[in-house]
């Protein structure tokens, strides 16, 4: 493979990424789109999610993980509101994974956290 269709598709990992694609989605995406095999789609999703990361400052990640949180729990009421107790759980979780749990330790060091 040449390095010009090497650079384009990750480069277009990278986009999708950015638009808003989950890792595993865009993976099966992309395999799909190229024919390649889900590993190589992992690379270059790989590669472009750690240059997604590693490009964002401080407040970025902050306004980021405020987008995330406010997602989460508009899902989670609707979820809620419609019956869908499993996703409402799940939204929840996902919210103490990503808001809690990271700052658990600098408030109560002793406390073990959940598994």
């Amino acid at each position: 493979m040449a390095r010009a269709e090497t650079h384009h598709r990750r480069q277009e990992a990278l986009r999708l990424l950015g638009e808003g694609y989950g890792c595993s989605e865009l993976v099966s995406l992309l395999t799909e789109r190229w024919g390649c095999s889900r590993r190589t789609a992992q690379r270059y999703v790989g590669a472009a999610y750690s240059a997604l990361v590693s490009d964002l400052t401080p407040v970025q990640a902050s306004d980021m993980l405020a987008t995330i949180v406010g997602r989460l729990e508009r899902l989670a009421r609707k979820a809620e509101a419609d019956g869908q107790y499993a996703a409402a759980v799940g939204a929840c979780r996902s919210l103490l994974d990503a808001v809690v749990e990271p700052n658990r330790s600098q408030h109560h060091p002793r406390v073990r956290r959940w598994t």
